[in-house]
């Protein structure tokens, strides 16, 4: 190749060099496979389990508003949506929601239309039932109710009233589905029933319900058809088409309440012709005459007294579980930005390592190259293609590993949460070309910085050997009363570390990284297990929280504290309330007002997150959370702007910022209530605090409070840190997978730094062997550089994770979720105790390796 012309010779050169140095191939193809499989497979996981769920919702003809009215809906509302058809696609549903009194569960039995045109059933296990006898169940039904199979019988047996709305109730179970309304596996929405929480749904033939009247009527927007869920787009059109449906049904409560009037004046005809035709017949002072008259004008009063009926509309994000499979999706979104970025940051430092080494070995053969006359370009050539070759088949082995592992390893993390289908694969063309030129410029550029000095050296400057660099004395050496201690193999070992300068740089930045890596991993854990032991452990002291419909009644107080489980309660006013600010999404708020605000301790702790100092409720302001806080960017003393509906927005003073993780509340005493409301607080609900903590027990308690008049929901908080804890280990799964990412790289890059170290010097081993050393000394001459360089690695990798941490932690959070930000120092632990492991692997290795090296070849002059 004379004047820059490939040869085929050249070409044999270059492929021999590769097979010659395999091993250092290998390591930079290796550390290109996993910065580029953590990069794309993560990068691709969010957006694949997002279109795994638009394709679903699509496919099941998902619902994108519904609609429900206190006193149902009728044929005249569905004509409203009729006329509308061009813009709609619509169906009623029939359901009723029942307390099982034989296996002690909430049910909702829903009425399948015909032709299912929304909310369309995914079948899991069997068929969709065909006879008036046959009835398919939700798969949560055989989670907890195991006995639960094809072929069994189905009874509903509930209260008196309620078997009455039934034709039948008994069935025969035909198969078990999914529905796409309900994509969270636990919850199933609340209910004014029972305990006030859903169990699972049961779908029945139409005519089995004797209801006259739909309960809820379900709405597909056709303009909604092709745009993403969870967009931009989609929640400014779902906005607009939620206002148009508004719209369009405003005239209906006043329809029904006329109509309702209408049919019951028609009821009451016979009594008042019959008071009409008494008056002709009898004095006006009859008493039959004046107890007829009397029931007609009760009669009248009550017919009059009709109210129109509300219409409540929801949309997606009503739906249980729909937002908070996006949620999670940001989370690896989040994740998927940094963790990648710093895992490439360090395959480039290795590489930039790896290349200079090979330069170095190379100078006899480049100097022997020029001085035979081949060109700059030609000399240059063979590390451009070793770099390249390396580079191309580690992103494409990384593509294809990446791309097919990681997003369908996450996505069956979140699989024990939701019940989507499986995930389908996508390739993000974008960020495949992004990791290709990464690759390209850790290989390439890397190569091209470190041959810019050599390939404008002569040939003779070439083909001489590169002195060894030269020991300097350190500044330890000042301290004589230390220095002469040392022994001589550990003065050699701190002399050799700081001689050989960026190898240290570059082994501590390595290792650091990998370390930072691994406690951020760990740290996730901690932060996302210590949600639920904090929040319901430390900061939440009560077991359900009772809602009523007004002050509390003296039944309703028995009822609440009558049973064996009861330990105390504290009533108090709960409200939802809105807080709203430009760039900052909408937050729904929990107002608790205490009657009893010295009470308020033994159920809710109000502290500083970092000194525990426990805060108290004034006259002068309001204790808020600090994720709250966070978000609207407030301090003590600042005013939170807050809507109720229906109301003006008020203005509330922050009086004190407490630690909180889950959701928003702001706790007011009645006094500062009162000043900023203008009225006295009613309190309409009841934090409940049990002897001890039963499943069975609770429910049973939640059943006999739901019978009393006035008590409308209990929410026990059991069911809902399960909900939570079930979300926090789907979110270990992923967390494992960063930690075992991390230890492959810390692996690699070990190794890859070890060996080039030992190649650096394999004639100053192969010296001290020649003098007498053993193989287990000549190894502990090496390994004694790397411990120390380990443990700086380690140190510093300490304060980098915890950057590192903080700032995943600041990115991966959702709106009414806080981190806890701390990390366990068992973490940092772990971590070291693995960087060190994978350092004794690689030494045991080198080890193995400098046991074959032939010693006598290495000790040959290159002169």
């Amino acid at each position: 190749m004379v004047g820059g012309t490939m040869t085929k010779a050249y070409f044999k050169a270059i492929m021999r060099e590769i097979w010659r140095s395999k091993a250092r191939f290998f390591s930079i193809l290796l550390i290109i496979f996993l910065g580029v499989a953590f990069y794309t497979g993560i990068r691709a996981t969010g957006p694949d389990m997002l279109q795994a769920a638009d394709a679903y919702f699509a496919k099941q003809k998902l619902a994108t508003n519904s609609v429900q009215s206190t006193l149902g809906l009728t044929k005249s509302d569905t004509a409203v949506l009729k006329r509308h058809r061009s813009q709609v696609t619509y169906q009623a549903v029939k359901y009723l929601d029942v307390n099982q009194l034989n296996n002690n569960r909430v049910v909702r039995v829903a009425e399948l239309p015909s032709k299912q045109q929304l909310n369309q059933l995914r079948v899991v296990k069997g068929r969709l039932p065909q006879k008036a006898d046959e009835i398919v169940l939700d798969m949560q039904a055989q989670r907890l109710q195991p006995s639960l199979k094809l072929g069994s019988t189905y009874r509903i047996v509930s209260s008196k009233s309620l078997n009455q709305k039934f034709h039948r109730r008994t069935f025969k179970v035909v198969g078990f589905v999914n529905s796409p309304r309900y994509v969270e596996n636990v919850s199933r929405g609340v209910t004014t029933v029972g305990k006030g929480t859903l169990d699972y749904l049961a779908y029945v033939r139409p005519k089995t319900l004797t209801l006259k009247v739909a309960t809820r009527l379900d709405v597909r927007f056709k303009n909604l058809a092709h745009v993403t869920p969870y967009s931009a787009k989609y929640k400014r059109l779902n906005k607009q088409n939620t206002a148009q449906l508004k719209h369009w049904l405003k005239p209906q409560a006043k329809r029904r309440q006329q109509s309702l009037q209408r049919q019951a004046r028609a009821q009451l005809q016979p009594l008042s012709q019959q008071v009409t035709a008494l008056k002709a017949q009898v004095p006006a002072t009859t008493p039959a005459l004046v107890k007829l008259e009397a029931q007609l004008k009760a009669a009248t009063v009550k017919v009059n007294a009709i109210q129109k009926p509300t219409y409540l509309y929801t949309d997606r994000s009503d739906n249980p579980g729909y937002t908070e499979y996006h949620e999670n999706t940001q989370r690896v979104v989040a994740l998927s930005t940094v963790f990648p970025l710093f895992f490439i940051a360090i395959a480039a430092l290795i590489c930039l390592t790896t290349m200079t080494r090979m330069v170095e070995e190379l100078r006899l053969q480049m100097g022997t190259l020029k001085a035979l006359g081949y060109s700059n370009t030609a000399v240059g050539s063979e590390f451009m293609i070793y770099g390249g070759l390396a580079a191309l088949i580690g992103t494409g082995l990384g593509v294809l590993f990446g791309v097919n592992f990681f997003p369908q390893f996450i996505a069956q993390a979140y699989g024990s949460m939701y019940n989507l289908p499986a995930i389908s694969v996508q390739y993000l063309w974008t960020d495949i070309l992004v990791a290709l030129v990464i690759a390209l410029v850790c290989t390439l550029g890397t190569a091209l910085v470190v041959l810019r000095v050599d390939l404008r050296s002569l040939p003779t400057q070439l083909l001489q050997p590169k002195a060894p660099k030269a020991g300097q004395t350190l500044l330890l050496e000042r301290w004589q009363h230390l220095w002469r201690r040392l022994s001589f193999n550990h003065k050699i070992t701190l002399r050799n570390l700081f001689r050989y300068k960026q190898r240290l740089l570059m082994t501590v930045l390595g290792i650091a990284g990998c370390m930072a890596m691994m406690i951020t991993g760990f740290g996730l854990k901690d932060s996302i297990g210590d949600i639920s032991s904090k929040q319901f452990n430390e900061l939440w002291h009560y077991d359900a929280i009772v809602t009523r419909s007004g002050n509390e009644t003296k039944a309703e107080q028995r009822t609440i504290s009558q049973p064996k489980l009861y330990r105390r309660s504290l009533s108090l006013k709960s409200s939802q309330v809105t807080v709203k600010k430009v760039g900052v999404a909408e937050q729904t708020v929990t107002l608790g007002v205490p009657q009893n605000p010295k009470r308020l301790t033994k159920f809710v702790v109000l502290r500083h997150r970092q000194t525990h100092a426990a805060y108290h409720l004034t006259t002068t302001g309001a204790i808020i959370d600090e994720k709250l806080a966070k978000l609207y960017d407030v301090k003590v003393g600042d005013m939170l702007p807050i809507k109720v509906t229906g109301q003006t927005t008020k203005h509330v003073k922050v009086a004190a910022i407490a630690e909180n993780y889950v959701n928003h509340f702001i706790y007011m005493s009645p006094a500062y209530y009162q000043q900023v409301f203008g009225k006295q607080p009613i309190y309409n609900a009841n934090l409940v605090q049990f002897t001890k903590t039963n499943e069975k027990q609770e429910n049973a308690y939640a059943n006999t409070l739901l019978k009393q008049t006035g008590i409308l929901n209990v929410t026990l908080m059991s069911t809902e840190k399960k909900t939570n804890f079930k979300m926090f280990d789907s979110m270990n799964l992923v967390v494992l997978i960063f930690v075992i990412s991390a230890g492959a790289l810390a692996l690699v890059v070990l190794y890859n730094l070890t060996n080039i170290n030992v190649s650096e010097r394999i004639r100053e081993l192969s010296t001290i062997k020649v003098l007498g050393f053993y193989d287990g000394e000549v190894t502990m001459y090496i390994f004694r550089e790397n411990l120390i360089l380990t443990g700086l690695g380690i140190i510093l990798g300490c304060f980098l994770g915890k950057w590192l941490h903080a700032y995943i932690l600041q990115t991966a959070e959702t709106n009414a979720l806080m981190f806890s930000p701390g990390i366990h120092l068992m973490s940092y632990v772990y971590s070291a105790l693995l960087t060190v492991a994978f350092s004794l692997i690689v030494m045991a290795m080198m080890h193995w390796k400098l046991k074959r090296v032939n010693m006598l070849d290495a000790l040959k002059s290159v002169d």
